[in-house]
Order: C-alpha cells, then sequence, then structure tokens
C-alpha cells in the first residue's frame, strides 16, 4: 500500500508541475511507474486521469510528450513501453493514449500474468 500513496504523490506533485510551468528548459521532467504485475491497472488508471486533465488544456495530450523521461520496473516497464512507442505516421507523437493501458490489461493481463499463490506460504 506504501508504494501506491508514494506513487499517488508523486504523480500529483509532477501534475502539479505540469500545470504551474508551460516552458521551463531548466526541469527535467521524470515519471517512474513501479512494477507489480496485474497491478500495472492501477497506475494506468492515475495515468488516463492524469491524460484527461491534462487534455483539458490540449484535446491531443498524451502523457508520453509531457515527461523528457519515463521509466518503470516489470509492469511498469511495459507501461512505459505503450506510453512513449512512437506513432509510425508521426515520430514525434506516441502511439498510443492512457486509456489505451487500461484496456491492454483487462483484455491481454490474465494471458501475461499468471496468479500464483506461492509466494503467500
Amino acid at each position: 500500500m506504501s508504494k501506491i500513496v508514494v506513487f499517488l504523490l508523486l504523480l500529483v506533485a509532477f501534475f502539479n508541475q505540469l500545470m504551474a510551468v508551460e516552458d521551463n528548459a531548466a526541469k527535467v521532467r521524470v515519471l517512474a511507474i513501479d512494477g507489480g504485475g496485474i497491478k500495472g491497472i492501477l497506475p494506468g488508471v492515475i495515468l488516463q486521469q492524469l491524460e484527461a486533465d491534462l487534455q483539458k488544456r490540449d484535446p491531443n495530450a498524451r502523457i508520453g510528450e509531457y515527461f523528457d523521461v519515463v521509466a518503470g520496473t516489470s509492469t511498469g516497464g511495459l507501461i512505459t513501453a505503450l506510453l512513449t512507442a512512437p506513432d509510425p505516421q508521426n515520430k514525434d507523437r506516441p502511439l498510443y493514449a492512457a486509456d489505451e493501458i487500461v484496456k491492454f490489461y483487462k483484455e491481454h493481463g490474465p494471458s501475461i500474468f499468471t496468479l500464483n499463490f506461492s509466494w503467500y506460504v
């Protein structure tokens, strides 16, 4: 639970920074996405809301365009790939929107992430 709280606090801090600073080349915006298997749907939902809020200012906004560095571990790396993969038609624009992360996890999550209770014992 504490990882999720830290992630949310960092996300809120970055979001506030994005909304307050229009163009400041001295700052580097980093998005770090934690791993956790199928629980990657949680950062997916948070990123979906962040992108929706950004789209209130710019209807074509994508998360990948607002961060200088995006990185993740395990399932966070999978989300990173989805957020930063370039569109073949426009190399400067990310191919996937944040709302597609949640769709991806709902559709493909059960086949990618198997349920293993052995670590509980």
